[in-house]
């Protein structure tokens, strides 16, 4: 089916068929968004009028007008939450700077239940940097702050970075690398740090009894190891030459590299060695993050949405796990950290991979290292040049498998205040705790005794909703939005000169740009 946009030609082709090949099926609406500074000149001949909340939420009105005051809209129609699931109905009037973003539909087939669910938040609110350099605005998943070295609050995780619609909600764990539980009580920070609405189905901890002096690991397939101490390499080279000051310690000096200037799915590779260590099986431990380059790309595809950002995200729910796979062909072109291994013939294959998406926090994991010598090791890590960044690898001998204890919330505050409506959002399966740009919550748990023997990992699910921003509309382009999706590979030849623009400037305005309560 053809879905009629103000494109014409063969833009309006490309994103019909794109949308096609994403939901499976069509409809047909013709839709306009309004900032509320500007709601007084919606379309009062639209049958159907949304209103975007804040939360996450949206009043579909099906009878509508401007109130007398004209400071409101009131009528006839449905309140929907964050998940699209029905909260009433009824007649409402809706102050209009309650709202964050209206939308009119001139015709849908639809109906409430299939509302946007993406978090259009059009905001005047931005900070300067941002407003100069929209595509380097500082965004993120949830933030987590746990005690870390010197019993200061440390940022040690972001949860489910890579879900940015409710049909790519899933469950993440990451690891506390540097958490420093001094008592059975145990209080974890959230935040929002950035104009994004968060959706946190659940935030419990994994605690993992340590063995003697030695380390509990993740792998990649959700599995925990017990392993001996990681011991750094004995060299470590890569295209710049030496990096092994770099990678011996998680302390946050990390090796990273410059994207490649013609495409940026370009691979580069880390050469290390390792003195042998005791033991029959050997794992390979890294504590890795991301660049800012997946965030530009983000933010550079939605831009290329524009003002249909909502329906392309919305297809991604109609149209299943197939939908997902084919919008994911630019993450798998850039792919993880891949972990090689000498083969018998000498080349080098591949026995493993981690990477986690976000440039926020470090993500730890270990790789098995099958068959490998019990004399010097050799490993060889691929990856997308200029995307990861290393901060610590280190070999160990892997012990027995364990499992985790889990750990419950037992008490949520906001401000030093109990919050027993975020404790039971996190508590019951049912619900879902929203939170807005600048919150904070305390999160607290239990642990076993003896907590100062434990490693200690974050098991979050939920997803998030990037807020568009006005300066993204002007980029609008499907034609690029659908060569993403059918030809990655030539996109990201297109994109790098883009991006390599920006590369010399993006960390300082990402950074510049963190959104803070005061």
């Amino acid at each position: 089916m053809i879905f009629p946009i103000r494109h014409r030609g063969g833009k309006t082709l490309v994103l019909a068929g794109l949308l096609a090949i994403l939901a499976g099926c069509g409809r047909q609406v013709e839709r306009s968004m309004v900032p509320p500074s500007d709601f007084a000149t919606l379309d009062s001949e639209s049958p159907f009028l949304k209103a975007h909340l804040a939360n996450g939420g949206v009043y579909v009105f099906y009878s509508w007008g401007i109130d007398s005051t004209g400071a409101a809209i009131q009528g006839a129609g449905t309140l929907l939450d964050v998940n699209r699931e029905v909260v009433t109905g009824g007649e409402f009037r809706l102050p209009a700077d309650s709202v964050v973003l209206f939308e009119t539909n001139v015709e849908s087939a639809s109906g409430p239940s299939k509302a946007l669910t993406l978090m259009a938040g059009i905001t005047g609110i931005v900070a300067a940097v941002c407003l100069s350099n929209p595509k380097s605005c500082f965004g993120s998943c949830p933030t987590f702050y746990a005690p870390g070295r010197g019993g200061e609050m440390e940022l040690q995780a972001e949860g489910f970075s890579s879900s940015i619609a409710p049909a790519l909600e899933a469950t993440d764990v990451d690891m506390l690398l540097h958490a420093q539980p001094g008592q059975r009580e145990f209080t974890i920070r959230v935040t929002n740090e950035a104009f994004e609405t968060h959706v946190i189905r659940q935030a419990n901890v994994l605690a993992v009894q340590r063995p003697d002096e030695g380390r509990v690991f993740l792998t990649s397939s959700g599995a925990f190891f017990e392993t001996s101490a990681p011991k750094a390499p004995r060299s470590c080279s890569a295209s710049e030459g030496d990096c092994l000051a770099k990678i011996a310690q998680a302390d946050g000096d990390e090796r990273a590299s410059l994207a490649d200037s013609t495409d940026l799915a370009t691979r580069e590779f880390v050469d290390l060695e390792f003195e042998g260590i005791p033991g029959e099986d050997l794992g390979l431990v890294l504590v890795t993050r991301q660049t800012l380059m997946t965030t530009f790309l983000i933010y550079q595809a939605l831009a290329y949405m524009g003002t249909e950002a909502g329906r392309w995200l919305a297809a991604l729910e109609t149209g299943g796990e197939e939908a997902v796979d084919r919008a994911g062909g630019v993450g798998r072109l850039l792919g993880g950290v891949e972990v090689m291994v000498p083969g018998a013939s000498g080349d080098w294959i591949v026995v493993g991979q981690v990477g986690e998406t976000g440039p926020i926090a470090t993500d730890t994991r270990i790789v098995r290292l099958p068959n490998v010598s019990a004399g010097p090791v050799r490993v060889r890590l691929r990856m997308t040049q200029g995307l990861w960044r290393l901060d610590k690898v280190g070999l160990v001998a892997l012990g027995s498998e364990v499992e985790p204890v889990r750990v419950s919330p037992t008490e949520v505050t906001r401000d030093q205040v109990e919050d027993q409506a975020a404790f039971e959002a996190l508590t019951d399966p049912e619900k879902t705790l929203v939170t807005l740009p600048g919150d904070a919550l305390d999160v607290t748990y239990q642990l076993p005794e003896h907590p100062e023997t434990y490693d200690l990992f974050l098991e979050a699910r939920g997803y998030y909703l990037e807020w568009m921003r006005q300066e993204w509309m002007a980029e609008e382009d499907p034609i690029k939005a659908a060569q993403l999706i059918l030809d990655p590979a030539g996109a990201l030849r297109s994109l790098a000169p883009l991006f390599k623009e920006e590369e010399p400037r993006i960390e300082g305005l990402f950074w510049g740009s963190r959104y803070v309560r005061n």
